[in-house]
């Protein structure tokens, strides 16, 4: 895959990231579950593994969903970042919703974005033209403008 050193200035990325392992659902609304103490851990080893891959992060958008707030949440740290807009709306987004906000991407910014499956893999494949797997708490970064994979990461198992 091609390092981020080679973007170009005016390149816009996609940084994806899947939610990280949440408790198993319950009596409970699914959009209440929180991530286990394995996800705390790996959505810090993300945020860690991002820091060296992606300098600068422009936009954060985030489900509202806790899982992935508390991803963003352990991933944030590592990264230069602004504040995430938490939205309810890319709780319940499709990978053609997403692809929309995407091509109104501005040139050369960079967004990260916490989300679900299947929609974070419907997206990545939207973006490159290929399925990917998304384990909880992956993270693939995609040249929206190229159309492909720049680098991933998942969590061991």
């Amino acid at each position: 895959m091609v390092g981020m050193s080679d973007a170009g200035a005016t390149t816009r990325r996609l940084v994806l990231v899947r939610h990280a392992k949440a408790e198993p659902g319950g009596e409970g609304a699914d959009h209440d579950r929180a991530l286990t103490d394995r996800g705390r851990r790996n959505a810090a080893e993300a945020g860690r593994w991002l820091a060296g891959v992606v300098p600068q992060v422009d936009e954060v958008w985030c489900s509202s969903a806790v899982r992935a707030v508390q991803t963003w949440e352990g991933i944030a740290p590592s990264l230069v970042a602004p504040a995430a807009s938490v939205e309810r709306e890319l709780y319940l987004a499709g990978a053609r919703d997403l692809m929309g906000r995407l091509e109104q991407l501005a040139p050369g910014r960079t967004v990260l974005l916490v989300g679900h499956n299947p929609t974070a893999e419907q997206l990545l494949a939207a973006v490159v033209g290929e399925l990917h797997s998304l384990r909880p708490g992956a993270v693939a970064v995609a040249d929206l403008d190229a159309g492909e994979l720049v680098d991933s990461w998942s969590p061991a198992r």
